[in-house]
């Protein structure tokens, strides 16, 4: 596992994912494009968000599929569980292309809490809540888009936004420097390592106001109030809370010192209120990918199918000069559209988006992102756009497919 060091002094708590495997699903579809959005140029259905590439789709497709198990610690008092209980539904998993982070539920409007490094450089990200039933694996309504509406660079922080909330999620509530004394009870919940929604708990070992740090590969000065703990977290903790004995947050857990046991640091819950009170001062976060320029869809090219019962637009969807999509619609007008899109170039297409009522927003796409030669993924787009606002697995959407005889 590649753990993320912040600088010589401390070490990040953002764990790094499996890399993508590296074949593509070769697929004949049947289905094809709309006479009328074609005229118009097949750009025109595109949202201006443009492809969503910079999803963390490979990595969901293992989340989605591996069931979540309770990790708790060991002798744990009858108030630990209750701490548990009550918090663990609100955390959440934070997934990029990049690592996984954790993240606090702070309303019922779907606010978000985290570390800006957990987020860096992303406008969006998954958001994976705790599914209800121990045991199994997230379903359609425990993965969601995040939208990063804004973060704080020298605090450290960030806020995200979900459209939706699952149901029994009640969110953190949000406790004061007064809860923070030497000596007391603090819990944690977090992913590290991956290992989901796992629970610690230890105690404040100090409080230190406007402390100093940096990360590594960033020239960025940190600053903020620090809760220093000895509670046990580790890579994948990262902005996930840190909870009093009364059940509130105190603290978002942010960075270890290396080489040191026991030394763990949250920015404190002061730190935290007064971002969430700087709304009108808020920082655009940026658009894509990190250091990817912005890219537009470009035609390459018309022409009609083998059997001539369809016509296929060929697309450049990368800005490299190579087809890399097909948008497709078929004469029958009762035929969805689709786009049919290759990301490594090699022919053959691995995501399939779904315009099922052809009228020129997306409804549903499928993901190979094993590049197995199996669908893994099933995203659903309540916006219209690429970008799916939720996700489950393709074997879970097949068997409720099937279970109400639905139609592909």
């Amino acid at each position: 596992m590649i753990v993320r060091l912040l600088t010589l002094s401390v070490v990040g708590l953002f764990m790094s994912p499996v890399a993508l495997a590296d074949r593509l699903l070769d697929f004949s579809a049947k289905m094809e494009i709309n006479k009328e959005l074609l005229a118009s140029g097949a750009e025109t259905v595109f949202s201006e968000d443009g492809f969503a590439n910079d999803l963390p789709t490979g990595t969901l497709s293992d989340i989605v599929q591996r069931p979540s198990k309770e990790s708790l610690a060991t002798g744990r008092s009858a108030n630990d569980t209750q701490i548990y209980k009550l918090v663990a539904p609100s955390v959440v998993l934070i997934v990029t292309k990049e690592g996984l982070g954790s993240g606090s539920l702070l309303s019922s409007a779907g606010d978000i809490l985290t570390n800006y490094h957990v987020v860096k450089g992303y406008s969006t990200v998954a958001v994976i809540f705790k599914p209800e039933k121990e045991g199994v694996a997230p379903g359609r309504n425990d993965v969601k888009l995040g939208e990063v509406v804004r973060f704080d660079q020298v605090a450290d922080l960030a806020l995200l936004r979900v459209r939706e909330v699952p149901p029994g999620r009640t969110p953190v509530r949000l406790g004061s420097s007064d809860d923070i004394s030497v000596g007391a009870d603090v819990h944690a919940i977090g992913h590290p390592t991956g290992e989901a929604w796992t629970y610690t708990t230890g105690i404040i070992s100090q409080y230190r106001l406007a402390y100093k740090w940096k990360n590594s590969g960033d020239d960025i000065q940190h600053i903020a109030d620090i809760v220093q703990t000895q509670t046990p977290i580790n890579s994948g903790n990262s902005g996930g809370p840190l909870i009093s004995d009364a059940g509130a947050l105190v603290g978002v857990n942010s960075f270890k010192a290396a080489g040191g046991e026991g030394l763990n640091f949250a920015v404190s819950v002061d730190d935290v209120k007064r971002f969430l009170l700087r709304s009108n001062q808020a920082s655009s976060p940026p658009v894509g990918s990190p250091n990817v320029p912005e890219c537009k869809p470009k035609t390459l090219s018309k022409y009609r199918s083998q059997d001539n019962k369809s016509q296929i637009t060929s697309l450049d969807m990368f800005c490299d000069g190579r087809a890399s999509a097909e948008y497709v619609v078929s004469d029958d007008a009762s035929a969805p559209i689709f786009l049919r899109v290759d990301r490594n170039g090699d022919g053959k297409a691995d995501v399939i988006f779904f315009d099922l009522k052809r009228s020129g927003k997306w409804d549903v796409s499928w993901w190979d992102d094993k590049y197995s030669g199996q669908w893994s993924l099933v995203g659903y787009h309540e916006d219209g756009t690429l970008k799916p606002s939720r996700f489950e697995s393709y074997s879970d959407y097949q068997k409720r497919r099937l279970a109400n005889r639905q139609p592909n």
